[in-house]
């Protein structure tokens, strides 16, 4: 009866006409079947003629009508796409290019492409290639996917591929932005007054590869008691306007992604090798700070930040200022001026590192580099000490970024920094009792106070155990708009302006320190910048991580069969087993609770206070120095499991 009611099959039917819109994420499981997964876990079909338009995990907003009687999801509009870069295989079809992309999770789709404009190679089926993705159907009026090949794989550079694979899972950046970008670039204000200090004599110290150079120093004696320091830096602001295609492109990288082997740059080389590098005998614009410091290494207040032409009078490596200053080798300075400069940047150093020690959390971690030949293969694995030329240029660039961060907060009160607030407040009554432990006394405004914190430190030197503990409790550095400490560094604010080439953070302080010097005003960086700065950081932090996994499961593999001990220190104790860093390489290994001692219920493992007991004896804590061999590498994970050496 119900079924012939006209009324209800006239509502029936208003309700089925209408829609709603919903955001959620594509699940794709095969060319037909795919689902839309909404941020309240509510689930609906796509409509397998709209499932060619969308890439497995795309952000969508969908529109969710009723079609044959159920709830279907059409999607309309791409919010985010989770794939940007990938590897594929050519395709020729009617003289036409296409890709299929490696990724599994694209279930083979085809992809149409054309080649970058520097790639002249004339493609053939089945060769390889890396392409990004230039058009989505849901975000142009064309209904097809598009992609441009940016890279074509090669026997000169596939050993590239791990590289490349991990950038693209990340969706990072492979290749550095196109010098194409630099074809009509010019000084945007040239008109502007800018003082000329050609004649100072401006040194660099870099690694002798370098490039990019970034930085350029001149220093001046007052007295026995006071320094002058000119920092002078790059000024790719007076090339790069914020509308500009370049700026949205360093916006969207954020960083020069260091990896181990390979350097995906933030701006164009012509750029930053070229208009914007210090190199020596160049007039370059650049952004200076002169700063004063006295002989206990206090910054005194009197800063300066001005725009000027300068010309770097020599390029130095820290190799050979390091071997002068520690009277190694046959390196000399060109002239005396060269050499007094060094002297004067050596005896800031040794006034500023006064200062350090009273202020500054010191630690001795270990820095390792990779070693590669010229196809990527790993020769080695050293550990990279810094000597004095890289702690000197490391100390000057720190002053001068907390000089940027005094002016920012007096004249703006906002701008990029950097921030550390120590212990996580949240856990602070843990922090509390733990050093009451080891009869360490303190409260809770005393562990929130750079000097409290920075004592509360200092104790810790002969306390490793307690030290690594701690470190649970600890905040990771992140970028902020507001000024706030940084308890690491032992200063109220710090923001950072020395690397404009290398970070765009960077550039955008350079923008607010010009509004500053030309006193106009200028509008707060928005919260998505910080946003995405702190997103990208971690990204390109995971990359790495990812890239050294794999390239330790390289270098030790063969380590499983020759047996080789290693001496390797405790950094965490799990009630699983015990995670542990090889002292020679760098690499990260763990220990099963099986391996530990042949009966399982004889371990207790106290892994809040990171002891092991074993027939109710101390056997480990956190920190001890134990030998093991390699058991085995996880081929999927390259997760590195030993077990202790006989």
């Amino acid at each position: 009866m119900l079924n012939n009611n006209k009324v209800l099959l006239s509502l029936k039917e208003k309700f089925s006409n209408k829609s709603f819109l919903v955001k959620g994420n594509i699940k794709i499981f095969n060319k037909k079947f795919g689902i839309l997964e909404t941020e309240s876990n509510q689930i609906y079909e796509i409509s397998n003629l709209y499932i060619k338009y969308v890439i497995h995990d795309d952000y969508v907003i969908a529109s969710i009508k009723h079609i044959n009687n159920k709830l279907v999801a059409i999607p309309i509009k791409l919010l985010k796409s989770s794939i940007n870069f990938f590897i594929g295989n050519i395709k020729i079809n009617n003289n036409k290019l296409f890709v299929i992309p490696e990724n599994k999770l694209l279930h083979n789709i085809i992809i149409e492409c054309f080649s970058k404009k520097n790639i002249k190679h004339i493609f053939q089926n089945k060769e390889k290639v890396i392409a990004t993705i230039v058009n989505h159907p849901l975000k142009t009026q064309k209904n097809v996917f598009i992609a441009e090949i940016l890279e074509h794989i090669t026997k000169n550079n596939n050993y590239l591929i791990p590289w490349w694979t991990i950038l693209s899972k990340y969706n990072l950046e492979i290749d550095p932005p196109s010098d194409d970008l630099c074809k009509n670039i010019h000084i945007l204000d040239k008109n502007l007054y800018r003082e000329d200090l050609t004649d100072l004599c401006f040194i660099t110290i870099d690694n002798n590869d370098t490039k990019d150079i970034d930085d350029a120093i001149f220093i001046k004696e007052m007295s026995e008691k006071k320094l002058i320091i000119y920092v002078a830096i790059a000024d790719p602001t007076s090339y790069i306007s914020e509308d500009s295609e370049l700026n949205k492109i360093a916006l969207k990288r954020m960083f020069t992604n260091y990896l181990p082997g390979f350097t995906v740059p933030l701006l164009p080389k012509f750029l930053s090798e070229n208009l914007c590098s210090l190199n020596p005998n160049q007039t370059r614009s650049a952004l200076i700070c002169k700063m004063q410091i006295n002989n206990h290494g206090i910054l005194l207040e009197q800063i300066d930040f001005s725009i000027a032409w300068i010309q770097s009078k020599a390029k130095l490596s820290y190799y050979n200022v390091s071997n002068w200053l520690e009277n190694i080798g046959n390196w000399n300075p060109k002239n005396n001026d060269v050499k007094q400069q060094i002297l004067l940047l050596y005896k800031f150093y040794q006034y500023r590192i006064k200062w350090k020690n009273k202020n500054v959390l010191l630690f001795n971690n270990k820095d390792y580099k990779f070693i590669f030949n010229h196809k990527g293969k790993i020769l080695n694995i050293i550990i990279e000490e810094k000597r004095i030329a890289h702690k000197i240029i490391e100390e000057t660039m720190i002053a001068a970024n907390i000089c940027a961060a005094k002016i920012l907060k007096k004249k703006l009160g906002f701008g990029v920094y950097n921030i550390n607030n120590g212990f996580n407040y949240n856990k602070i009554n843990k922090v509390i009792s733990l050093l009451k432990e080891y009869n360490i006394e303190c409260n809770v405004s005393f562990l929130i106070n750079l000097k409290g914190f920075k004592k509360i430190n200092d104790k810790l030197e002969n306390l490793q155990l307690l030290k690594q503990r701690l470190k649970k409790y600890q905040l990771m550095t992140i970028f902020h708009v507001k000024p706030a400490p940084h308890f690491y560094l032992g200063v109220k604010c710090y923001a950072t302006w020395t690397s404009p080439i290398r970070k765009f953070g960077d550039i955008i302080n350079h923008r607010l320190l010009k509004s500053i010097i030309r006193k106009e005003i200028i509008n707060k960086p928005s919260n998505k910048i910080f946003y995405l700065m702190n997103k990208i950081k971690c990204l390109n932090k995971q990359a790495s991580k990812d890239l050294s996994s794999w390239l330790y499961y390289k270098f030790l593999k063969n380590s499983i069969y020759t047996k080789e001990v290693f001496i390797s220190k405790i950094i965490d104790i799990l009630y699983i087993g015990i995670r542990v860093r090889l002292i020679k390489n760098g690499a990260y290994a763990f220990i099963p609770k099986k391996f530990l001692y042949p009966i399982i219920n004889e371990i207790n493992i106290n892994s809040e206070k990171g002891l092991i007991y074993i027939k109710n004896k101390l056997t480990f804590k956190l920190c001890d120095e134990i030998k093991v061999i390699i058991k085995e590498i996880n081929i999927d994970t390259y997760n590195i499991i030993v077990k202790l050496a006989k």
